[in-house]
C-alpha cells in the first residue's frame, strides 16, 4: 500500500512527505495493520466459502448431483413399471403401492412398487380362461418384468389350463346329454368348483 497524502497538524513531529511505505507514525501503522488483516470469506482469505444455490440452500456436491439422478431415474422406471401392471389389469388390478428412499436433495424417490392383481374364478370356465389372460398379461406388462411378475404369470397359466381341462370335460361330458339334462347341469354348481367372486390376491 502507498499513501499519497496525509494531512497534519503543524505541531505534528511527522510532515506530509515523510510518510510512505517505511513511514512509522500511529496512524501509517495503522492503515498498514488494517490493509494485512484478511476479511473472512472474501478472496485470498481464511474464511469458509459456502456455495449456495438459487433457492438459498447449501448445493449438492457432484457425487450427491449423480445420486440424484440416479433415483430419480429409478422412480420414473418404478412408475412406469407399475403403471403398466395396471393398465393391463384393469378392473382385477388393484392401486400401486411404493417403498421410498430419501435423497441428498431431501425428496422421497420411489424405489419399489407392487400392484395386487385378483386372481379370479369366473361363474363359468370361459370366465376362468379370460380372467387368466388378463392376470398373465398385466404380470407381463412391464418392458421388464421381475421374477415376481413371472411367477404371477405361471400361476395364471396354470389356472387357464385348469379351466379348459374343465371346459373340455364338459362339452365331452354334454355330447350324450339330453337338452334338458344339459340345461340341468348348468344351473347345478359343480362339486369342489370355485364359485363366482371368490379370488386369491397375488402381486406384481
Amino acid at each position: 500500500m502507498r499513501i499519497v497524502s496525509l494531512a497534519s497538524a503543524d505541531n505534528s513531529p511527522y510532515s506530509a512527505a515523510a510518510h510512505g511505505p517505511d513511514c512509522a507514525c500511529p496512524a501509517c501503522q495503522s492503515l498498514r495493520s488494517d490493509a494485512a488483516t484478511p476479511v473472512p470469506g472474501a478472496a485470498g482469505g481464511t474464511g469458509d466459502r459456502v456455495t449456495l444455490s438459487a433457492e438459498g440452500k447449501a448445493a449438492l456436491s457432484e457425487a450427491q448431483q449423480k445420486e440424484v439422478a440416479a433415483l430419480k431415474a429409478r422412480d420414473d422406471d418404478v412408475r412406469r413399471h407399475e403403471a403398466a401392471h395396471q393398465a393391463a389389469g384393469g378392473a382385477l388390478a388393484g392401486a400401486a403401492s411404493f417403498s421410498y428412499e430419501q435423497g441428498p436433495d431431501g425428496k422421497s424417490y420411489a424405489v419399489g412398487g407392487e400392484v395386487p392383481i385378483r386372481i379370479s374364478q369366473g361363474g363359468s370356465p370361459q370366465e376362468t380362461i379370460r380372467n387368466a389372460q388378463t392376470v398373465r398379461a398385466a404380470a407381463l406388462a412391464p418392458d421388464d418384468p421381475s421374477g415376481q411378475d413371472r411367477a404371477v404369470a405361471a400361476e395364471a397359466s396354470q389356472i387357464e389350463q385348469q379351466a379348459r381341462q374343465q371346459l373340455s370335460q364338459q362339452q365331452s361330458g354334454n355330447q350324450n346329454l339330453t337338452p334338458l339334462q344339459k340345461s340341468q347341469q348348468a344351473q347345478a354348481p359343480a362339486e369342489g368348483k370355485t364359485g363366482p367372486g371368490q379370488s386369491v390376491d397375488t402381486y406384481a
